[in-house]
């Protein structure tokens, strides 16, 4: 069903294309699709399939910006079982100089590790698994000056009034060239369901670090990433994480390798993952990334 409901949507999204470029002014209508597709191999032997697709579709007019925002995941583990699609965002949001205002399901990790410092698809989605993710349905406005954010939202995907019972606080600000944070919190009358706090940290144009500490469903997370870019193509990486379940017991991955850029789209990445606890494996890992824009 929600397949069906994927496609349907991406049909929609063609017709607002084709309406498009017919329009007067189409100079004004941004269109665009991107696509993220990576297939990564480790020594287990086990093969990791990933695609992401990101329609969004923006109009802008006298200062104003009035615009759709989708992005949707699918993967595939062999051995393994084949996902299902999932919404990670799909939003509309309309903006000016000084104002954001958006409605439906979307992610508010500003400034994350997988952003800033990339290491591998294997190590960003076991993050997210341990919660480092920040996925609400509701609606939130930012004040742009101050990366002030206020939202009445719901941790799950059902935009039902009934259901947006928790009330969202962030603060998103570059300090400086160097220096960026990130602090949100979210919960209700029963207490904190949410907590997020990001600091990226850029001395200079080929080093970036970002730390990172979650609390999720009584389990915090730490965070830690970092990348090295030693020539225009050739980037060094590093990663760790620490999970602390309340009732469990802890767990850690880590990861380091390298990754290469074959091209504007293209990147080659090979790296070494090591897991920390019950189940202690070391694995080595070769991947292929696509990512590009459509428009």
């Amino acid at each position: 069903m929600r397949h069906n409901k994927i496609i349907r949507l991406l049909a929609i999204t063609g017709t607002l294309l084709t309406a498009t470029a017919k329009a007067q002014e189409a100079d004004k209508i941004n269109p665009g699709l991107g696509v993220f597709a990576v297939t990564e191999q480790d020594t287990t032997p086990k093969n990791y399939i990933g695609i992401s697709l990101q329609p969004e579709i923006t109009w802008e007019k006298d200062g104003y910006k009035l615009g759709y925002y989708g992005a949707f995941y699918r993967e595939e583990n062999n051995p393994g079982t084949d996902s299902a699609w999932s919404t990670v965002a799909s939003k509309v949001q309309a903006e000016n100089e000084e104002w954001a205002f958006e409605i439906g399901r979307t992610n508010t990790r500003q400034y994350a590790g997988h952003l800033c410092t990339p290491t591998t698809s294997s190590f960003d989605n076991q993050g997210a698994g341990k919660g480092t993710t920040r996925n609400y349905s509701g609606m939130i406005l930012t004040h742009k000056g101050t990366g002030l954010s206020l939202g009445q939202v719901s941790p799950n995907g059902n935009l039902k009034l009934s259901n947006l019972d928790q009330t969202l606080l962030g603060w998103a600000r570059e300090l400086s060239e160097e220096w960026a944070i990130q602090l949100q919190v979210a919960g209700d009358g029963k207490g904190l369901s949410r907590a997020g706090a990001t600091i990226k940290w850029q001395p200079t144009d080929t080093t970036t670090t970002v730390a990172e500490g979650f609390y999720k469903e009584d389990e915090t997370t730490t965070l830690l990433t970092a990348s090295h870019k030693l020539t225009a193509n050739l980037t060094l990486f590093g990663g760790a994480q620490m999970t602390w379940p309340e009732k469990k017991e802890s767990c850690a991955l880590l990861t380091a390798g390298a990754s290469y850029k074959l091209g504007s789209n293209f990147t080659l990445v090979t790296a070494v993952q090591e897991k920390i606890g019950s189940d202690q494996e070391t694995t080595g890992l070769l991947g292929l990334k696509y990512s590009g824009t459509i428009r």
